[in-house]
């Protein structure tokens, strides 16, 4: 069985060439979470980026520079040892929200992005949106962090 995970994006935004260097810093950490250091997104895209990072980060505790960036390395426990439910945008911040509060360490790395060579950006539209704020109560009160509902209580 393989012992670490790696997911990207298939648009061609990132050089793959950029994964060797993570497996030596996987071998003494959890997950290597990467960073985009030349977003080459519009004013627009990049404030709601800026904005959604910092309302996951205080939400759950995180200190991560680019929760969305999908260039990320991981041990496999740590998909062994947590249970998913995001099936949307909110992914990467159930990821680290549970390993982070597991309390294993995240080792952040910036890496290289590219104008997209294939496919549409999906991440602004009404209905992804009001999907990821849906996922993100689910996962606050999954976790403990909100309060349920008096009408949920059993």
């Amino acid at each position: 069985m393989t012992p670490f995970l790696f997911y990207t994006d298939c648009d061609g935004q990132f050089d793959l060439n950029e994964l060797p260097p993570l497996i030596p810093l996987i071998r003494n950490c959890d997950v290597v979470s990467c960073f985009r250091i030349n977003r080459q997104d519009g004013w627009g895209r990049s404030f709601n980026a800026f904005c959604w990072n910092k309302l996951v980060c205080l939400l759950f505790g995180l200190k991560i520079r680019d929760i969305n960036c999908a260039f990320k390395l991981y041990q496999r426990k740590v998909f062994d040892r947590i249970e998913l439910h995001s099936t949307g945008a909110l992914i990467s911040t159930e990821i680290l929200a549970k390993a982070t509060s597991q309390g294993w360490v995240i080792t952040q790395v910036g890496v290289h992005r590219f104008p997209r060579t294939l496919g549409k950006p999906t991440g602004a539209k009404p209905r992804v949106i009001l999907r990821a704020f849906s996922e993100l109560i689910r996962l606050r009160r999954q976790m403990g962090i909100l309060a349920k509902p008096a009408n949920a209580i059993k």
